[in-house]
Formats: structure tokens, C-alpha cells, sequence
């Protein structure tokens, strides 16, 4: 939205504003597909102003992803937190996962769409999915160790390939049933741990 007479400017607004509008437009059409004139209207920020913020688009889709990881890493962590035991929170992340599929619009993983559609590339998307993979990995190890696991390396990234295995399907399927059948399995995996 164009700043009136007399406004005053709010950059940190503006920065928010765009990065909500990317990663709308990038999850419904895809990164590749979408340009800067459309991230620029969806906004309602012109491209200069998207340029000066980030320098290019390849910058946005850093921006987005990051900003991106950074709540849903902050999304797991409380959902962790609020339970007692390592099981209940590997369970805790579980469910709050089957919650999100479950929610209108939900198109997958953002981390992983952008690494799929990146072609392989060593770009940020990749870099970023890595990353992603990595919380998820470290998160379950740590929680896996608290509750006493055999092999906390080998089960934390089995739970990582339930994770975001039930995450793709699910968005390929729009089959918000998956959450709940993820968790079986994890249950089955950690009484097995």
C-alpha cells in the first residue's frame, strides 16, 4: 500500500508486508512461475522497493523460506514445551503437524516444494531445506535422548522421513488423514526405540 501525504514511512511494515505476500503467491503458483511485478501487486509495494529490501528475487525467496523456518521452528518448539516427557513431545510435534494438514489451503512443506521446484541447484532453497531437515533431526535426537532411546540417531531421522513422507503425500492427496496415520507409525517407531 502506497504510503499518503504526510504518512509516515513504516520500512520494517512494508518488509513484512512483502514477505507475506511472496510467500502467499509463491506456495499457490509456485517460485519459478511468479515475478516480481506479481509479488510487487500483491504487495502493493513497487519493484524498487521489493529491490531495495532484497536485492533480487532470488534475495525474497531466501527471505521468504527463512522467515518461514523461523515460525515454524518457533510453532514445534512451543508445541514441545507444553508436554511432559521426550515421548509425548516427539508425539506433540506429530499432532500439531496433523493440525496443519488439515487447514485449508495447505499445500506442504515450503521448505521442500522450494528445494523440489530449485531443480537440485545449490541455492538457498536447498540450502534452506537442508537446514530445515537438520532442526527436525536434531530436535527428535535431543527428544529421543530424553526419553531414554537405544539409538536416538537412527529413530530421529526415521521420524524425519515419517514427517515430512506424510507431509508431501498429504498435500499430493489433500488427505488430511495422514497426520493421524504418521502418528501410528511414530508411536510404533518409538516403542520400538
Amino acid at each position: 500500500m502506497p504510503v499518503r501525504a504526510g504518512e509516515r514511512l513504516d520500512p520494517e511494515a512494508t518488509r513484512a508486508r512483502i514477505l507475506a505476500a511472496a510467500s502467499e503467491v509463491f506456495m499457490q503458483r509456485g517460485i519459478h512461475a511468479v515475478g516480481i511485478n506479481e509479488v510487487a501487486e500483491a504487495a502493493g509495494a513497487s519493484k524498487l522497493t521489493i529491490y531495495k529490501n532484497f536485492g533480487s528475487k532470488d534475495g525474497l525467496v531466501e527471505a521468504v523460506l527463512t522467515d518461514r523456518t523461523h515460525r515454524v521452528r518457533a510453532w514445534q518448539e512451543q508445541a514441545v514445551e507444553q508436554s511432559e516427557t521426550g515421548r509425548d513431545r516427539i508425539l506433540a510435534v506429530f499432532d500439531l503437524v496433523a493440525t496443519w494438514y488439515a487447514e485449508a489451503g495447505f499445500r506442504g512443506c515450503a521448505m521442500m516444494n522450494a528445494a523440489t521446484e530449485d531443480r537440485g541447484h545449490d541455492g538457498a532453497p536447498r540450502r534452506l531445506a537442508q537446514d530445515h531437515l537438520t532442526f527436525y533431526r536434531d530436535l527428535f535426537r535431543r527428544l529421543l535422548t530424553e526419553a531414554g532411546a537405544r539409538d536416538p540417531e537412527t529413530t530421529a531421522r526415521q521420524l524425519v522421513v515419517v514427517l515430512e513422507g506424510a507431509t508431501i503425500i498429504s498435500a499430493v492427496d489433500r488427505d488430511p488423514g495422514l497426520g493421524a496415520e504418521a502418528r501410528v507409525i511414530v508411536e510404533t517407531l518409538l516403542d520400538a526405540a
